[in-house]
């Protein structure tokens, strides 16, 4: 049988189904024989009424008809077609479909079910994927500006270690400055306590041998009436060692010229003219 001619079945047992119980329907609305007889007593019995009381009881009864009406409706049932059964809103009569059918059927709902159930499960479990991307880049992104903080932090202290070590650098040199300074002081402070002490020497020794000059004069002197005078110009070069090699063939006659030319020291200058004592 093909799906189309099985269609077509499905469709005319579902015809012949609502006919079926629209004939129930009808029969289901028709009043019963007591009922009848009932009614058709309360029609001559209101035909004795008077106007005013059918219109009070019309107006009575038009409310509560409407009530009825309004309760009937609400509780029937509402048919819905389908193609294999008819549901309605109490109860469902099921069609003559085959087991084929209903098993193909049982096995799209359980595949529904599932592919919900899957879905389900994806979506969850991308949630979680999500959730453990967040939790996972949050880590990320603390463990990075924990490593920004300690890289900051070592930074701030190598600098501070490095200026530590500059300063000492620092204060070393500043040290070793200050002990060169006082030690080149102090060099100088000896070395002009020496060259003093070598001048008070030399001009010690000075004196001494100008104290032992004019002794050796005084002892060496005659009488200078004893002596002749000679003037003598001084030459260019000339010292008082060569004028005294000259006239006296030794250099004890600087004693004499100094003492008689009143000379402090050995110093003569060009044209000047000395007094030569000679004996006579």
């Amino acid at each position: 049988m093909s799906r189309v001619q099985k269609n077509e079945n499905e469709n005319d047992q579902a015809g012949e189904l609502r006919s079926r119980i629209e004939r129930q329907k009808a029969k289901s609305s028709l009043p019963k024989r007591s009922k009848v007889h009932q009614n058709k007593k309360k029609k001559s019995k209101v035909k004795k009424f008077p106007m005013i009381q059918l219109l009070a009881l019309f107006f009575i009864l038009l409310p509560i008809g409407f009530y009825t009406l309004y309760t009937y409706l609400q509780g029937r049932p509402v048919p819905v077609v389908k193609s294999d059964q008819v549901v309605f809103s109490e109860e469902s009569i099921p069609t003559t479909a085959t087991a084929d059918d209903l098993n193909e059927k049982e096995s799209a709902k359980a595949k529904a079910e599932k592919e919900k159930e899957e879905a389900e499960e994806k979506a969850k479990a991308q949630k979680e994927a999500k959730e453990k991307a967040k939790a996972q880049q949050e880590a990320e992104e603390k463990a990075k500006a924990q490593k920004e903080a300690d890289e900051k932090a070592k930074a701030q202290q190598e600098a501070e270690e490095k200026a530590k070590v500059q300063q000492e650098a620092e204060e070393k040199a500043k040290v070793q400055r200050e002990a060169e300074e006082k030690a080149k002081a102090q060099r100088e402070a000896e070395e002009k306590a020496k060259a003093q002490q070598i001048a008070d020497e030399k001009a010690k020794k000075a004196e001494t041998e100008k104290q032992k000059a004019s002794e050796n004069v005084q002892a060496a002197k005659p009488d200078k009436e004893g002596y002749k005078v000679v003037l003598h110009t001084v030459q260019g070069e000339e010292t008082l060692f060569r004028i005294s090699m000259n006239y006296y063939k030794s250099q004890e006659g600087i004693a004499l010229i100094r003492e008689w030319n009143g000379l402090n020291g050995n110093e003569i200058s060009k044209g000047q003219v000395l007094k030569i004592p000679i004996k006579k």
